[in-house]
């Protein structure tokens, strides 16, 4: 059993019912067809990442915001933000690779590690502690959105 903190004890309990709930079915994996040299790669994070051209996740929905919001590869860190209030944004904001890695990225694909970058990369804000739409819905929208692009390997970066 977790230990409860005062301040926090209402997330606590929310986060102790989902961690006790059983998986059912497979897990979803995929294996890579191809070596990763040849590979067209995007980030999904968890983080809250939103161009500040984009509308914040709504921080006060109780259900948690299961929209997404999608970040061109040509972004640039001055163009980023992040709207998330479950960790301390504080490296993140010293330098975003540290938590979504797209120059990271650029730079493999000039070196010729990967073989591209995704043209889209998606972003949730992970304080959802009601996951229904996002299974059913936003998620499956989301992994749509890579297919289209034909990516063929997914980073995920949590906040």
């Amino acid at each position: 059993m977790m230990e409860k903190s005062p301040r926090f004890s209402r997330f606590y309990d929310r986060l102790h019912v989902k961690m006790s709930r059983e998986w059912s079915g497979d897990i979803p994996w995929t294996p890579l067809n191809k070596p990763v040299s040849e590979s067209r790669v995007a980030l999904v994070s968890t983080g809250g990442v939103i161009l500040k051209s984009h509308t914040p996740f709504d921080l006060n929905d109780a259900a948690g915001d299961c929209s997404y919001r999608i970040i061109p590869a040509n972004s640039t860190p001055e163009e980023i933000v992040i709207s998330h209030l479950f960790y301390d944004h504080s490296d993140a904001k010293m330098d975003l690779e540290v938590m979504f890695p797209l120059a990271t990225l650029h730079r493999l694909q000039q070196e010729e590690t990967i073989g591209s970058v995704a043209p889209r990369h998606v972003s949730f804000q992970g304080g959802i502690s009601d996951p229904k739409r996002l299974v059913n819905e936003t998620a499956p929208e989301a992994a749509g959105i890579l297919v289209n692009d034909q990516v063929d390997l997914a980073i995920l970066t949590p906040g």
